[in-house]
């Protein structure tokens, strides 16, 4: 029970990785804020938490779109007056991307661009300040192997990602007087909906369950993972299904051999009309 009684926060809570963050926060005592746009699916998790546990958890429901300002200030204002703080923020939410870069329209790199990275760094600066002055706080935010090299057909995001990595490496420096702590969770191969939300070019929705994240690791052993590496205040928690840690290796010690493959892969994928690889 390391977390409990710990106000935790979690953005994108509504399925997938999120909804299995929620059980496991959830199952170690803590207080859980739960948001997504979906009401009737954050319920659902509620619920789930509590007939899970055979108690009765304090779960706060706050919906809202993370890109729409209003709503973010109004959650913040929420969650504060109803717990007075956050001891931990779980930045979850976000979408990926299907297409080529030359086949993405400017305004389709804008939008993951602004949820991905400009909504999350304004929710973590409206927390910032009641974090400072209690001189303790925990942002853990959800990233990818794309956010630590370039796969095919993510271009945006793995910008998006990468600005993260910039951002919260740069935070948690800045914030160590404050005892305040950012965890990035590098991830691949987790059990979600993510290829259903990702965007193509064009803006549509891509529509398909990958094969990545339909036989991925199951949330809860990402949840295992996690809640481990955010007890150990770790900066990066590598949550890698299969041999996706091999990419990582590559790309810190032989950045070049990985590029080669990466190429190589493409070509061949090309050919068979299909690209990509990774979360």
């Amino acid at each position: 029970m390391r977390f409990t009684g710990k106000v935790v926060w979690i953005t994108g809570a509504s399925s997938g990785i999120g909804e299995g963050l929620a059980y496991g926060f959830a199952r170690e005592g803590a207080k859980l804020v739960l948001s997504a746009r979906r009401e009737v699916e954050l319920e659902r998790v509620k619920a789930a938490c509590i007939n899970s546990l055979g108690g009765s958890p304090e779960i706060l429901l706050v919906p809202f779109d993370m890109i729409d300002e209003i709503g973010r200030a109004k959650a913040v204002e929420t969650v504060l007056n109803h717990f007075g703080h956050v001891d931990i923020m779980v930045q979850n939410a976000g979408i990926s991307q299907r297409a080529l870069a030359k086949d993405t329209a400017l305004s389709v790199d804008r939008k993951i661009m602004k949820l991905d990275y400009f909504s999350v760094i304004a929710l973590t600066k409206m927390i910032l300040p009641s974090m400072i002055a209690r001189k303790s706080g925990h942002f853990v935010v959800t990233s990818s192997v794309a956010g630590k090299f370039g796969t095919p057909m993510r271009s945006a995001y793995a910008a998006a990602k990468h600005a993260l990595h910039g951002f919260f490496d740069t935070l948690a420096v800045e914030c160590s007087p404050y005892n305040i702590h950012a965890s990035l969770l590098v991830i691949a191969g987790v059990k979600s909906n993510v290829s259903l939300h990702a965007l193509k070019g064009d803006g549509s929705t891509w529509g398909k369950m990958d094969e990545t994240q339909s036989t991925g690791m199951d949330t809860d052993e990402c949840a295992r993972i996690t809640l481990n590496g955010v007890a150990a205040n770790k900066r990066e928690i590598n949550v890698l299904a299969g041999g996706t840690w091999r990419y990582i290796f590559l790309k810190r010690f032989f950045p070049s051999v990985l590029h080669n493959m990466m190429v190589k892969t493409t070509l061949a994928r090309f050919k068979q009309g299909l690209v990509g690889i990774g979360k």
